[in-house]
């Protein structure tokens, strides 16, 4: 069984259960839909000064525009997808897309490049991930039946539990940015189910579940608690049969 991921560590914490991690047969994350289907971009990977050999990966490969290219080489039984990094901005180049990560930020490249940023949270992006949503669905099946992609719908989360075990809220105006983002999450994520048919099974886990101020990340409404990845795991299990 060979599985892939294109999204972030809300799935791939999913791959922690021992049944689901020898399965992990690719990675691709901070990437935008909208950059992943754009023209690939000249980057010496030298540039990328990170410490971080999964981070410098993901910059070179957000550049190279490689997971599209190389998916029929993966192999893949089924691919994995969640838009959590739809929360970058990303940055127009002459002729593509790149995006704005947080290790594309920590290398230092914005110095090198002058690109025009596109901000989250505006029409213009919101028309560019229904666009690259379509693309990403078409190039997808090409390789793999619809019904072979699993969206994972991970969404901002409202409340966490902090460092003593207490359900605590996010300030006001954490908790409205994340308001914004699920919506536009939502939008996303329904942009995508459609494009691949209606046929791609889901992962998507009610409320009840929390942000957790102890994940290993830091805490963000986007790092969950063990108790979700414990059913999203049981989820991705029963649905390729792990």
């Amino acid at each position: 069984m060979r599985l892939g991921i294109f999204g972030s560590c809300v799935t791939r914490d999913l791959f922690e259960h021992p049944a689901l991690r020898p399965a992990l047969a690719r990675y691709a994350s901070r990437s935008s839909l909208i950059s992943a289907v754009a023209e690939p971009v000249a980057l010496d990977p030298a540039s990328v000064r990170l410490d971080s050999a999964f981070q410098r990966r993901c910059v070179v490969e957000d550049f190279a525009k490689s997971f599209l290219a190389a998916l029929a080489d993966d192999r893949l039984d089924w691919l994995v997808v969640d838009l959590i990094d739809e929360r970058f901005d990303v940055l127009r180049t002459p002729r593509s897309f790149v995006t704005c990560s947080s290790a594309y930020t920590s290398a230092g490249l914005e110095a090198d490049h002058d690109f025009d940023r596109v901000r989250r949270l505006t029409g213009e992006a919101r028309g560019l991930v229904e666009a690259a949503a379509r693309t990403f669905a078409r190039r997808v099946t090409e390789v793999l039946a619809p019904d072979r992609v699993i969206v994972h719908r991970a969404r901002w989360l409202p409340r966490y539990r902090d460092e003593r075990g207490a359900v605590r809220d996010f300030p006001a105006d954490r908790a409205d940015y994340a308001a914004h983002h699920n919506a536009a999450l939502d939008h996303a994520y329904d942009v995508l189910e459609r494009e691949l048919g209606g046929k791609a099974a889901t992962i998507s886990l009610d409320g009840g579940h929390l942000a957790d101020a102890r994940h290993r990340w830091g805490l963000e409404p986007y790092h969950y608690e063990p108790a979700y990845n414990a059913d999203a795991a049981q989820r991705l299990r029963a649905l390729v049969d792990l």
